[in-house]
């Protein structure tokens, strides 16, 4: 397997940058004897938050369908820094290409099929993280709590920091960070410990009432649609007898 290239320094703790609530949390500004105590690491999108004061390294995973979208070139080509893409672009000359290859080789498994349990930008740049030799991973703004948009993506990153995880429980020295506004690594309750939180309890009971107002709805609107029928049929009725007795049939 072709060595993964270093980006950064590993012995400095890195932060990845999403663009949730608390990407402007991050410690950017922390220094020792003029050099930053951490290498932040941030997505694409991260580059237009105002709260997000410095990248090192920039990840644009997409296909040039996005990227080459000229506002999204502008904004990589602006950044200055290093760029990580699938492959090097011309169009974006500080481009390099992410190690797929070598990170599925030695990450995939068959159980996993023919894809790498990768669904999102972050877990490429975990994956990375741990090739490059960083020990201390924090995550801002990577909060993956909307169900709809980020379900799929948590159920990859929890698997990847549960690679770091694994080699915490064995002594090594990991440390992972995530803000408490991330849904990634919680559980609102321990499965047959604990029981349903009073938030829980009452959202079931909130979407129970509204199935039953749904239910009672479409029993109305059938009822009234029986009506429609009926007083449909009675109208056409009377039409012909109307039309009969004044002589136009």
């Amino acid at each position: 397997m072709k060595e993964v290239e270093k980006t950064q320094r590993p012995n400095k703790p890195l932060c990845i940058i999403g663009t949730a609530g608390t990407s402007g949390d991050a410690p950017y500004d922390l220094m020792i004897e003029d050099e930053y105590m951490y290498d932040i690491w941030g997505i694409n999108t991260a580059l237009v938050k105002p709260d997000v004061k410095r990248l090192d390294v920039c990840f644009e995973m997409h296909p040039k369908r996005y990227w080459g979208k000229l506002p999204v070139m502008q904004r990589l080509n602006d950044f200055g820094g290093k760029v990580i893409m699938q492959d090097h672009y011309d169009q974006i000359p500080k481009s390099e290409a992410y190690p797929r290859e070598a990170i599925k080789k030695k990450y995939h498994i068959d159980a996993m099929g023919e894809n790498l349990f990768v669904t999102t930008t972050m877990v490429y740049m975990v994956l990375l993280a741990i090739e490059e030799g960083y020990t201390d991973i924090s995550l801002y703004g990577v909060h993956m709590a909307h169900e709809t948009e980020y379900a799929y993506q948590r159920s990859s990153m929890s698997w990847v920091l549960g690679i770091i995880h694994g080699w915490i429980l064995d002594g090594k020295n990991y440390k992972i960070y995530l803000p408490e506004e991330s849904q990634i690594l919680r559980a609102e309750y321990e499965y047959g410990y604990d029981e349903p939180t009073h938030a829980m309890q009452f959202l079931q009971g909130r979407m129970e009432g509204m199935k039953k107002g749904i239910e009672e709805a479409r029993a109305e609107m059938k009822s009234k649609e029986i009506s429609i029928y009926r007083t449909e049929g009675a109208l056409s009725e009377d039409k012909l007898l109307h039309d009969k007795w004044a002589g136009w049939r």
